[in-house]
């Protein structure tokens, strides 16, 4: 019997690092939201006198992977998100990467850490951003299911 499943985009996803590749994965906590992986390409346009009605374009190249990552932030008196990514931003490592979507997609990549707070009213820090530049291509893998 083939059961339908219920998955929710970001529900569920969760983003971890490792200091290898195929090391230990830690999670970092309080994720608010999972980045676009992709993106449409540039396009090259292929227009020519010949075309009388319309452009004509080509894909092109796609942009540079930028992926930020927005944070609840969590009490930074404690061993809490903010402290586990000032770390890894302060070593200047590359580190390993790992999201795992609710639905089983998993994205793998190789980054170095930065990030920025987000302010609200009187100074106080609410949350903040890590970015990411990965190095090489991110790896897709995508669960293959079995029908009953």
């Amino acid at each position: 019997m083939n059961e339908s499943k219920n998955y929710t985009p970001t529900n569920g996803g969760k983003l971890e690092y490792s200091e290898t590749k195929g090391g230990t994965y830690k999670r970092i906590y309080g994720l608010l939201n999972i980045p676009e992986i992709g993106g449409e390409p540039n396009k090259i346009s292929t227009t020519c006198l010949d075309n009388t009605k319309y452009e004509t374009e080509i894909n092109g190249l796609q942009p540079p992977v930028k992926l930020n990552y927005e944070f609840n932030m969590e009490d930074p008196n404690v061993d809490a998100n903010i402290n586990v990514v000032d770390n890894l931003a302060k070593s200047k490592k590359v580190y390993y990467w790992k999201i795992t979507k609710a639905n089983g997609i998993v994205h793998e990549y190789s980054s170095k850490v930065d990030y920025s707070f987000k302010e609200e009213e009187n100074d106080q820090i609410s949350g903040f951003t890590m970015y990411h530049a990965p190095i090489e291509e991110i790896e897709t893998t995508i669960p293959v299911g079995t029908e009953e």
